[in-house]
């Protein structure tokens, strides 16, 4: 009756395969089977229907429709369609080209005996996997999956801390100057910042698989006990010729079946373990790259892009790492606590020899621990500070190549790399110390107790029962006692690990509220009130002050200034990128931003345009003719299919600043921010931008444009001006009513203009311009001044924005792009499509010969085969001294005692047998 509940109710909650059914139905056949052998033997013949009769009848028609509902069992319902899509389309836009997964869709019987990997595996056989050949990646184990269910435990942890570190600021801030201070006078109370730990979240989001993976090794733990009971009783059934028969075939079947059934509980333990690693460095990887992009610019400057990319490399790969083995925390202390039981039952009190030895190297195994834990907080600055030069080197590289610096770069990047290789040396050898130590373990703990048993008393023989079964014991020991020491070390780096992660999931975030998104006016989509603004609230003097300012929808709005004025933190102050001290900011509407260094994706121009969208043929047109990105697509060798190397490698700077305003003028934002985005382009292609896609009559006209510049030919175009002045504005009005009040604007025409500004000026504006700068010989003798006044000064170039050199190489590289046009007028179109990123190849058969030479001459030929030969000696040792033992138990024993000279001439043997593995190993 409860087996037809649990059939209906696995049936209306869609369970296509029930555990428990297959479970109830396999251990009522196999306890069935003897009665119904029994039913057979003994069926009562004869005409007459009895209570014994109907029962044996009754017994031989169930037991068949037992059988055939345990053979029922073994195949899957066929699950809905509709919760299949469901599971495995959620939030996934994309449709998948790969075949679903079949573990769920297999039963139990398959899920449990993996036999759902086995077309995967005739396949791998039969020729080399590619990636559509793969299964598609169930719906619970995707990032998006992992990092929700994470965050559904971490953000109201993080919340909850942040709230009381917000309203402990002041003491916090108080006990933090008493401490630098060290006033004796004030009283010792420390309170310190609190930091939320990302491990409780960690757990409570993967505690499940977890679990179900714990209770499989469990399983196996308890059946590893099993086969030296039945080797007893074996042993015991073998030397007494009185038992029966089927006792010696019992325990065999018994042996056969612990030692399967342990197989297949190991296999479903790793399988669990490794999904649970998997996902908790999934997790880690996108809660740091989520974390990453909300940090604010105080909680940046802390950590390096070296460290966040160790983060998410290193880190969290350590996690990974230390899931494997998680459970022999509980595990190893359990095994090693049952085999000394057992052991006691066959020594007796000898056990405790070898319990004392055990307690013997645990200090031993501290000491080291905490020296490994102080070498990888070490190793892993050192790394931070190598990935960090090495981005920079990357990153800069052209500036490198240009000023001959490689030689030094490569110089500091060594130095550090040594340090990091001393420190890796130091804790390679640590850790084989460790190893070493508990590789003796198990030596070591049977020595002490056989030694103690024999000497014990005269009478204590080791005969073949206790040597074998004690032996079995003590192997059982082998692999928790061999397995702690590596668990201890990867306990201590990945302490380290959560130590660092720990620091910067708690660093200061963006606040979101710091800019209101409210529909107050239709007219206005920005408004700033009062507002200041700070890059680090820490620091004294903010970056900009007193700021207010509203602007309306569709107006064209230039911010000008001298470098350092404010203009650039101006946008990211309405972004809320900055920290707002006071005052308030409101947006209306979705904002396209245009950084001043192009941003660029490692994909193909198209896609890098779309960012995704949905590609609508004229609109992308209109665009590439706009950002005058047709004649590249001539020059390009694949058009706008050509792939763009990492950064824009093999495009010019103007070509990547053009993609970059083409990627938000497609996105039909209803803002745009644009930070000098023609800072990297010659004039006249700055001017054609300008009146095709920026400008009054350009393709945003009816869109709300905030414009920082330095191009004066540009402003009387605009609607509006903002001038900034020391992070504040100083001035505001059109272009005309600027000239006129001769006030800051004037200054900064003064201090930017050119000779090139006055000839592309329109005539009606040029008066006006020679009024205020001067005529173009004026200009041109300001010019000249200034250059001449810049080269007088020493000390290290400046890396200001507007005349940066990335600006300069930018229009250098662009000169040189367009450069490609022969001089006839003609594009070269004869080149051959390349592409930078190819398929990979992957080699089929077997390895080839050269590689292992190459391995061996790199690892020297004679560390090689001495490593070999230590190796065979080191098993033949090991296999050797279980042979002295069984020849040990074989003695021959006189009125109950051995002979003493010979008893200790074994010990001896087997004792130097173990120290020989010790010493090759």
């Amino acid at each position: 009756a409860l087996a037809l509940i649990l059939q209906i109710y696995t049936k209306r909650k869609g369970v296509h395969s029930s555990a428990v059914l297959f479970i109830f139905w396999f251990l009522t056949a196999l306890c069935a089977v003897f009665e119904f052998q029994s039913a057979i033997r003994s069926f009562p013949l004869g005409d007459q229907y009895n209570y014994q009769k109907v029962y044996t009848i009754i017994t031989l028609i169930s037991y068949p429709l037992i059988v055939i509902e345990l053979l029922l069992n073994f195949f899957a319902d066929h699950l809905p369609v509709s919760k299949f899509d469901d599971d495995n389309s959620e939030k996934n836009d994309k449709p998948s080209e790969n075949e679903p997964c079949p573990q769920f869709l297999s039963s139990f019987p398959n899920q449990f005996t993996y036999q759902w990997v086995y077309p995967l595996l005739r396949k791998g056989y039969k020729k080399s996997l590619e990636f559509k050949d793969l299964w598609e990646l169930n719906a619970e184990d995707r990032s998006y999956s992992v990092v929700e269910r994470f965050n559904k435990y971490w953000k109201p942890d993080l919340k909850r801390v942040q709230n009381w570190n917000a309203e402990n600021k002041e003491l916090i801030k108080i006990s933090a100057s008493n401490q630098e201070k060290k006033d004796a006078n004030t009283k010792n109370v420390k309170v310190e910042k609190k930091i939320a730990s990302i491990l409780p979240a960690l757990i409570k989001a993967n505690y499940g698989m977890f679990i179900v993976g714990a209770s499989f090794r469990l399983v196996q733990d308890l059946l590893a006990f099993v086969s030296p009971q039945a080797l007893d009783l074996l042993i015991n059934h073998l030397s007494n010729d009185s038992d029966e028969t089927w006792k010696g075939y019992l325990y065999m079947v018994a042996i056969f079946a612990a030692v399967m059934t342990q197989t297949l509980c190991a296999t479903n333990y790793a399988h669990r373990n490794y999904l649970t690693g998997m996902r908790v460095r999934a997790t880690l990887v996108e809660a740091v790259y989520q974390k990453s992009l909300l940090v604010s610019s105080a909680a940046r400057k802390e950590s390096t892009m070296g460290e966040i990319v160790n983060l998410m490399s290193v880190d969290s790969q350590r996690f990974n790492d230390v899931m494997l083995h998680l459970n022999s925390i509980w595990s190893a202390p359990m095994q090693i606590g049952l085999s000394i039981y057992f052991l006691w039952g066959q020594l007796g009190p000898s056990v405790l020899a070898g319990v004392i030895v055990l307690i013997l190297l645990v200090p031993v195994n501290l000491v080291i621990a905490n020296k490994v834990k102080a070498l990888k907080v070490e190793q892993m600055k050192s790394k931070d500070e190598r990935v960090r030069l090495t981005n920079e080197v990357l990153t800069g590289i052209k500036v490198l190549k240009l000023y001959a610096w490689e030689p030094s770069f490569e110089a500091k990047i060594d130095e550090i790399r040594q340090r990091e290789i001393n420190v890796l040396r130091r804790t390679a050898f640590l850790d084989s110390f460790g190893v070493f130590v508990w590789f003796m373990a198990p030596f070591l703990v049977s020595l002490a107790s056989f030694s103690t048993y024999v000497l014990l008393d005269e009478e204590n023989i080791l005969d073949a029962n206790k040597a074998f079964v004690s032996l079995t014991l003590f192997n059982i020991m082998r692999f928790p006692m061999s397995v702690l020491p590596m668990l201890v070390i990867q306990l201590v780096q990945t302490g380290v690990s959560l130590n660092r992660l720990n620091k910067f999931m708690n660093a200061d975030e963006i606040d979101p509220e710091s800019v209101s998104h409210e529909h107050r006016d239709k007219g206005q989509v920005v408004s700033v009130k009062d507002g200041t603004f700070s890059w680090d609230e820490t620091i004294g003097t903010p970056a900009l002050r007193n700021i207010n300012l509203n602007i309306k929808k569709g107006s064209l709005v230039a911010v000008v200034g001298s470098v350092g004025s404010g203009k650039s933190s101006l946008l990211s102050a309405i972004l809320g990128e900055m920290e707002k001290l006071s005052g308030s900011v409101n947006t209306t509407g979705s904002i396209a931003y245009v950084s001043q260094q192009a941003w660029i994706q490692n994909a193909t121009l198209r896609n890098n345009i779309l960012f995704g969208r949905r590609f609508d043929p004229t609109f992308y047109d209109k665009i590439l003719e706009a950002c005058a990105l047709k004649p590249d697509l001539k020059i390009l060798s694949d058009g706008d299919q050509t792939e763009i190397g990492e950064k824009g490698i093999n495009l010019s700077g103007g070509q990547k600043q053009r993609i970059s305003l083409a990627r938000a003028a497609y996105n039909g934002a209803e803002m745009y921010f644009l930070d000098d985005p023609l800072s990297a382009v010659d004039s006249h292609v700055g001017k054609h931008l300008f009146q095709k896609v920026i400008g009054p009559m350009g393709l945003l006209h009816k869109k709300t444009r905030i414009f920082v510049t330095h191009g004066i030919t540009y402003l009387a175009q605009v609607d509006n001006i903002i001038v900034l002045k020391n992070g504040e504005i100083s001035e505001t009005g059109t272009f005309h009513e600027l000239l006129s009040r001769k006030g800051a604007f004037a200054d900064f025409l003064i201090q930017h203009a050119s000779v090139e500004d006055l000839e592309s000026a329109d005539s009606s504006v040029v008066r006006q311009l020679e009024e205020v700068v001067g005529t173009k010989e004026e200009v041109f003798a300001r010019q000249m001044s200034n250059n001449l006044s810049l080269r007088s000064k020493k000390g290290p170039p400046s890396l200001a924005r507007s005349d940066s050199i990335w600006s300069m190489s930018s229009k250098m590289s662009s000169t040189v792009g367009e450069a490609l046009v022969n001089p006839d007028g003609q594009v070269e179109t004869d080149i051959e499509p390349t592409k930078l990123i190819e398929t990979e190849k992957t080699e089929t058969g077997s390895i080839k010969t050269d590689v292992y030479k190459h391995y061996m001459k790199s690892m020297s030929l004679n560390l090689v085969l001495t490593s070999i030969l230590a190796y065979i000696t080191m098993s033949g040792l090991s296999l050797y001294s279980s042979m002295w033992l069984s020849e040990w138990s074989t003695l021959p024993t006189v009125n109950g005692t051995q002979d003493i000279g010979k008893r200790n001439l074994y010990l001896s043997v087997y004792g130097g047998l173990g120290a020989g593995q010790g010493k090759i190993f």
